[in-house]
């Protein structure tokens, strides 16, 4: 892995541990821990479970892209390399992520200008699944913060993806790039890579993508539904629905701090909704933030460290790779 990589990924976790602190401190620490231990610690294989539901499905997702690109890989590959990929979820604004294209590159020869829509596309198709999951809530309760997270991700994510398929438009602007003095020099990927968006992005793939996202997701809010019961939150319908938009409009918003994995804006939004909406006391809502943020983030990340233990060799070369553009990376 690179220095540069590491560094960042060791600078996540340090941050993470003194956010982690602060919020334990903030909470009290002592009905924090009495809360920890009123848990019913029985429930924790059926979270972890439906966290792997949302990995799996994440997985496939991601093999579906390639297959849908033309990649030539096997599964077993891309599964290697979407392991370690989930290392790269610590790194500021997830753009680690792309080194899942140069994997694959390593892998197939495939160019990165390729696959990196893929990568871009997994993170658009999940945003906008969050907020379909997310919409029941959205505009029943007055939170203006999470309604104007949710218009920004929304028309961002739309706008992006209907440029992406008004070619009338798009090509004209990319041939004058093969005229544009320094432009020119990666006009070819830049090709690569709007063509490859607009496959994926074309309407039947784009429907297919947010209907594995919103199985995905909607399988870690159960989770997390599953932890605020076991710290008190009332069960049923209504507080399942709760816990799905809780989960999901934290994590979009977690998304728009553009810190590793959302750290301090995923867990202040949990804390603050699961206290304003279901009435949970502060530590409580603390303790499920922790809990589910360990069963999810934390979990991926720990997988991401096997798989990156296990085929290192899968990023071999890197270095220079972190300094570049994902298209511009061929």
């Amino acid at each position: 892995m690179s220095t540069d990589l590491t560094r960042k990924i060791i600078f996540s976790l340090v941050g993470a541990l003194l956010l982690y602190a602060a919020l334990a401190l903030w909470s009290d620490w002592g009905k924090l821990s009495t809360a920890l231990m009123d848990f019913p610690w029985g429930w924790l294989p059926a979270v972890i479970g439906l966290t792997l539901v949302n990995y799996v499905g994440r997985l496939v997702k991601w093999q579906w892209y390639l297959n849908l690109l033309g990649v030539p890989i096997a599964r077993a590959d891309s599964s290697r390399i979407f392991g370690v990929g989930m290392l790269m979820v610590m790194t500021p604004g997830k753009a680690g992520e792309f080194l899942k294209s140069y994997m694959v590159k390593n892998v197939t020869g495939t160019p990165m200008s390729v696959t990196a829509p893929a990568v871009l596309a997994e993170r658009l198709t999940d945003g906008l699944a969050m907020l379909v999951l997310a919409s029941i809530g959205l505009f029943a309760y007055p939170f203006a913060t999470a309604r104007w997270a949710a218009a920004i991700v929304f028309v961002g994510a739309v706008a992006a993806i209907t440029i992406i398929q008004i070619r009338p438009l798009a090509l004209p602007l990319l041939a004058l790039g093969r005229r544009l003095p320094v432009v020119k020099r990666f006009a070819n990927q830049l090709f690569a890579f709007y063509e490859s968006s607009y496959l994926i992005f074309r309407p039947r793939n784009l429907l297919i993508a947010l209907t594995i996202g919103m199985i995905s997701w909607a399988a870690e809010g159960v989770a997390y539904y599953l932890v605020l019961v076991g710290f008190g939150a009332p069960p049923g319908l209504e507080s399942l629905f709760l816990a799905i938009f809780i989960f999901c409009i934290s994590t979009v918003i977690g998304a728009l701090f553009a810190m590793p994995g959302g750290l301090g804006g995923v867990e202040g939004s949990l804390v603050f909704l699961s206290t304003s909406l279901l009435g949970l006391g502060l530590a409580p809502a603390t303790a499920a933030a922790l809990l589910i943020r360990f069963c999810t983030l934390w979990m991926g990340v720990g997988i991401g460290v096997v798989c990156f233990a296990l085929w290192s060799h899968l990023l071999a070369g890197a270095d220079p790779i972190q300094r570049k553009s994902a298209p511009a990376g061929d």
